[in-house]
C-alpha cells in the first residue's frame, strides 16, 4: 500500500471520484499499488493533495492535519498552503513500498484508522512509542545549537529497549547528539536502575564518564498521573509518553510537541520530579574524595570485581603500598582513609569470596620494557606523578601467579589493548556498597547506594560473562605471568 492508498482507505474515498480530474481507474490502481510513483512537482499530486484536503475537511472531525502532525513533528501548518505542500511531500515519498516504510507507517498512523470521534489521535503501542523517541532524537539532531535536554522516566525502559534494532538505533542517536554537543540530564524511578543497567550496559557508564550524561534519581512511589516518558529539548521540542491502564504495555500513547503552550504544560509535570531528584553517584571523586566512602564498610562475603589496564591497587596489602609507590606517611593515610576500597587486597575477603581481575596484556608488555612507569590513578589521587618501578611490578605479577594457585575463587584475565578499549572505562565494585569508575583525563564516578552498586556488580559479571572461554581460561593466565615473571 502507498501513502495515496492510505489516505484513500483513510477518508474512504473511492477510484470513481477521482474521474472528474481525468484520472481513470488504471492509473488509480497503478497509483495505489506502487507500480507507478506520484512524482514530486507535477499537476497531479497538487490536485490529489488538494482534493484530499477537501474531502477531510468536510469531515466531523478532520485527520489529515493529524496525520501531518504525526508524521512530520517539527513542521508547524499554519495554513492550508503549508498544509498542501506538506501533503504533496508525504504522498510522493521514495521507497513506500519497502518493508522498513510500511512498519513504520502502520505504527505511526494505526491511530488515525481507528479514530472515530477522537479529534486529536496520537500514536499508541509500545512500537509507536520506539518509533516517536527516535523521531524526537532526530528532530533534536536538527538544532541549529547543542541544548540540555531533559528526559524523565517514570519506569523502566526495558519494554522499549528489548526490542535489539531498537536499542542500538537509540544508542547511535544519542552518541551523535553527544558528538554534537548536547547534553542529557535524566531523572530515573530509584527501583528501576538495576534493571536499566542491562539494556545500557557499558555505554551508559561511559556517556557518564565522558560528562555527556548526568543522572538523578527519586524514590517514592507515589504516582503522579498517567506520563511514563517526559522530555524537553531547550524551547523547541518536547514529548509526552502516557499510559493510563499501567498493566497494558500497548495503550502506551506518544505525542511530540513544538509549540511553546505545550512544551510548557511538559515543563510543569517534569518539575514534579525535578524537586524530589537526589544524585545518587559523585563526580570528581579522585581530586576531591570529600569522605565519600569513609564511613563505609565492604563486607568480606561479597564479591569483588576490580577490571584495570595495570596491577598497581587490589592485589598488595595496604600497608605495601608506601614501598610500591614511594608514598609518605601522610599520603599513605590519605589514601587509606578516602579510598579504602581502592586498597583492599584478596587477603581482605573470605576465603570462599568471588575476586575477578581483569587488566591489559598490551599496557603490562609495555611497562616491563620500562625501568618504571606512571600510576594514572594514584596520580590523580595524589595530585603528583606517582610511579611504579618495574620489579615492583614483576612483584605484583607473582603476587596474581600465586593467588591463582592457591585461592580457589579467585580469577583474572588479560586483554589485548582493543579488547580492553572495548570495556570503555576502569571499574572496581566491591560487593554492595562501593563502586568508582573512571576514565583517564576524566572526572572519577563513585557511588555507594545499594542499587546503583548493585548493577554496577550485574555490569561486571555480565561484562565477564560476555568474555570468550579461552580468554578466562585461568591456565592461559598462569602461562602470561610465568613468561612475565621469567618463572
Amino acid at each position: 500500500m502507498t501513502n495515496f492508498a492510505f489516505i484513500m482507505d483513510l477518508l474512504k474515498i473511492t477510484a470513481k471520484q477521482f474521474l472528474a480530474y481525468g484520472f481513470d481507474h488504471t492509473l488509480i490502481s497503478r497509483w495505489r499499488s506502487g507500480k507507478r510513483r506520484i512524482m514530486p512537482g507535477r499537476w497531479q499530486v497538487a490536485v490529489i493533495a488538494k482534493f484530499f484536503l477537501e474531502t477531510d475537511a468536510k469531515r466531523d472531525h478532520p485527520l489529515l492535519p493529524r496525520l501531518l502532525e504525526i508524521w512530520c513533528p517539527a513542521v508547524i501548518c499554519t495554513d492550508e498552503s503549508e498544509r498542501q505542500a506538506l501533503l504533496e511531500i508525504f504522498l510522493t515519498e521514495k521507497g513506500q513500498m519497502e518493508p522498513g516504510y510500511q512498519k513504520k507507517r502502520a505504527v505511526r498512523l494505526y491511530c488515525l484508522k481507528n479514530s472515530s470521534s477522537d479529534s486529536h489521535p496520537t500514536p499508541q503501542g509500545v512500537e509507536a512509542v520506539r518509533l516517536g523517541l527516535l523521531d524526537f532524537l532526530d528532530l533534536m539532531a536538527n538544532l541549529s545549537k547543542p541544548t540540555q535536554f531533559y528526559f524523565v522516566f517514570t519506569e523502566g525502559l526495558s519494554i522499549y529497549l528489548d526490542d535489539a534494532d531498537f536499542g542500538s538505533q537509540f544508542i547511535e542517536k544519542l552518541l551523535r547528539l553527544f558528538k554534537a554537543g548536547h547534553r542529557m540530564h535524566s531523572i530515573l524511578h530509584s527501583d528501576t536502575a538495576v534493571f536499566e543497567a542491562w539494556h545500557f550496559h557499558r555505554l551508559k557508564l561511559n556517556v557518564h564518564l565522558e560528562g555527556y550524561v548526568s543522572t538523578q534519581y527519586y524514590s517514592d512511589y507515589m504516582r503522579q498521573g498517567s506520563e511514563r516518558i517526559l522530555a524537553v529539548a531547550g524551547d523547541e521540542y518536547a514529548l509526552k509518553v502516557t499510559r493510563e491502564n499501567h498493566l497494558d504495555d500497548n495503550s502506551a500513547r506518544i505525542s511530540i510537541y513544538s509549540n511553546p503552550e505545550s512544551i510548557a504544560d511538559v515543563n510543569r509535570d517534569m518539575r514534579k520530579y525535578i524537586i524530589r531528584a537526589k544524585s545518587q553517584t559523585y563526580y570528581g571523586y579522585f581530586s576531591k574524595p570529600n569522605g565519600w566512602f569513609k564511613n563505609t564498610v565492604v563486607k568480606k562475603e561479597n564479591p569483588c570485581h576490580l577490571f584495570t589496564r595495570l596491577p598497581h591497587l587490589g592485589i598488595a596489602q595496604p600497608n605495601e603500598l608506601a614501598g610500591q609507590f614511594t608514598l609518605s606517611g601522610d599520603e599513605l593515610a590519605h589514601l587509606n582513609q578516602e579510598f579504602h576500597p581502592l586498597t583492599l587486597d584478596p587477603s581482605y575477603f573470605n576465603d570462599d569470596t568471588s575476586i575477578r581481575h581483569i587488566f591489559c596484556e598490551s599496557d603490562i608488555e609495555n611497562a616491563l620494557t620500562k625501568e618504571r612507569h606512571l600510576s594514572y590513578e594514584l596520580s590523580a589521587i595524589l595530585g603528583r606523578k606517582v610511579w611504579m618501578s618495574k620489579q615492583q611490578l614483576k612483584q605484583q605479577l607473582e603476587r596474581i601467579l600465586f593467588m591463582l594457585n592457591t585461592r580457589r575463587n579467585y580469577e583474572v584475565c588479560f586483554l589485548s589493548s582493543t579488547q580492553f578499549a572495548d570495556l570503555m572505562m576502569q571499574i572496581g565494585v566491591w560487593g554492595n556498597e562501593a563502586a568508582i569508575s573512571w576514565i583517564a583525563n576524566k572526572p572519577a564516578l563513585s557511588c555507594k547506594d545499594y542499587l546503583l552498586v548493585t548493577c554496577f556488580q550485574n555490569l561486571c559479571i555480565t561484562t565477564w560473562k560476555d568474555l570468550p572461554d579461552e580468554t578466562r581460561d585461568p591456565t592461559a593466565a598462569i602461562r602470561k605471568l610465568k613468561q612475565w615473571v621469567e618463572v
